[in-house]
């Protein structure tokens, strides 16, 4: 990967100086941080900002879409660069109903050759820890993002949202089907699955059009599209606080749910998850507050975004990270690679029968 380039605390102030915004006038960029995901596409910092007096202290936030560095992951997404900015010039934002936000004082920013976003800090509701609890509460906020498009379809029409976002990485699917076929002949992973489960995820991979011909029949809504652990936070009256909305899409129901289970333990959550248990409260939530039974319509969504998002990440750039020994610089990062890859591809497995793929296993995983 490139390294990152970092703006300067002069350019940075500068910008800010040329636009009015919630930042105030007469603001000293006192410090920069460098809070850039190594998976993310954008550049992402945090700079503290000192007025006359050095007690008049503020933190906020960065976020250069584009301006980071490509990985593994391959996004083969054109508006990947732009939406983010898109959303919060929309009027989504402001839709977002009680017990739901984005960061507060998102500006869009105008820099030749592109766009900056600037938004407040919400770092401490974001460090907070994950439990099964906050999940469950997470769960039925999720609610509250997806059941306003019921009552307002138009909502689905903005031309930039993603589509078909559950599948967007399709395009993984041949190295996937490689990386299976490796694994035979690695001794370090001919034990990660059995003959038979190798079989079985050949067939899911096989799928993908047979899923997203499933996913297109299913009611759509709108969607965070990258809801996980580290883009999510509680505060302190519980309300659910998203960030990195760049995937933003119409999707089916259970999609959001799905993407958050499915990264919760590598992403550092604490507890094991009931994930019966949290689908119900989802669906439960979502039934009231649209007025219509969602449960199997949240069922198989849930289902097919674990079996397309989830397989094709881990099988693809998840596997051939691993082949290709990324991790082996840390045995601890890799037993914690090789554990994710696992337990999520076993996880799509024992839902492949609700999705409607037959994986020709004879008996429960």
């Amino acid at each position: 990967m490139s390294e990152r380039i970092l703006p300067s605390a002069d350019r940075i102030e500068a910008l800010l100086a040329a636009h009015e915004g919630p930042w105030g006038s007469e603001r000293h960029v006192a410090e920069v941080e460098d809070l850039s995901p190594g998976l993310g596409q954008a550049l992402v910092l945090r700079i503290h900002l000192v007025g006359r007096e050095e007690a008049s202290r503020s933190q906020w936030i960065v976020k250069i879409p584009g301006g980071g560095a490509r990985s593994l992951l391959d996004s083969r997404d054109d508006q990947l660069d732009s939406r983010e900015a898109a959303f919060f010039r929309s009027v989504l934002p402001a839709r977002l109903p009680a017990g739901l936000a984005a960061p507060a004082d998102a500006m869009v920013v105008p820099d030749d050759p592109g766009e900056w976003i600037v938004m407040r800090d919400i770092g401490p509701v974001l460090q907070r820890p994950w439990t099964p609890e906050t999940a469950s509460t997470a769960a039925a906020r999720l609610a509250l993002l997806h059941a306003p498009v019921a009552a307002d379809t138009d909502l689905l029409d903005l031309p930039w949202l993603e589509r078909a976002g559950h599948a967007a990485y399709t395009h993984h699917i041949p190295a996937g089907h490689d990386n299976l076929d490796g694994l035979a002949t690695d001794a370090n992973l001919k034990d990660l699955f059995t003959p038979a489960q190798v079989r079985a995820l050949h067939r899911c991979l096989e799928a993908a059009e047979q899923l997203n011909a499933r996913a297109g029949r299913l009611p759509p809504t709108l969607v965070h599209g990258d809801f996980h652990l580290k883009n999510a936070g509680l505060d302190a009256e519980d309300a659910l606080l998203l960030i990195d909305w760049e995937h933003v899409a119409a999707g089916p129901f259970g999609f959001d749910l799905a993407t958050f289970v499915s990264l919760y333990q590598a992403f550092g959550g604490l507890g094991a998850l009931d994930e019966p248990a949290l689908l119900k409260t989802y669906s439960r939530a979502l039934s009231d507050l649209t007025g219509t039974d969602v449960a199997d319509s949240v069922a198989v969504g849930y289902a097919i975004v674990h079996l397309t998002w989830g397989l094709h990440l881990r099988l693809g750039p998840g596997l051939a990270a691993v082949r290709l020994g990324v991790h082996d610089h840390s045995q601890e990062q890799l037993a914690s690679a090789l554990a994710d890859i696992r337990s999520g591809c076993l996880r799509a497995l024992s839902l492949a029968p609700i999705a409607g793929v037959n994986t020709g296993l004879r008996s429960s995983l």
